[in-house]
């Protein structure tokens, strides 16, 4: 079984940005989405691997596995799948050869 045959949904993943309101002064959140339609595979995260991962994986409720994908190095992501949002809350490369990425996810409310 090929990576890409496991990829069975798509999502949607949007770049966090800041712009300043006229007048005031005051910082607006808005969304741009950098990738659109991107094949990928979800799940849930077990409550073990969330307690005993790396302390910086441990809040995040979902993976998300798809192909290598280039992001902005401090950039502030989320992710849009079947009507649901994402925060991004790690990345991981997996194989270590750009080929593979897991993006560790917490569902936002």
């Amino acid at each position: 079984m090929s990576f890409r045959s496991m990829l069975n949904k798509t999502c949607d993943i949007e770049e966090q940005t800041l712009t300043t309101a006229n007048g005031d002064g005051e910082q607006l959140q808005t969304w741009q989405p950098l990738y659109e339609g991107v094949r990928c595979r979800l799940r849930s995260r077990a409550v073990s691997e969330r307690r005993y991962g790396p302390v910086n994986y441990q809040k995040a409720t979902h993976a998300l596995y798809t192909a290598a994908k280039k992001f902005p190095k401090k950039a502030v992501l989320r992710v849009l799948c079947e009507g649901k949002y994402y925060d991004v809350v790690g990345r991981l490369d997996l194989g270590g050869a750009d080929k593979y990425l897991c993006l560790y996810l917490e569902r936002c409310e």
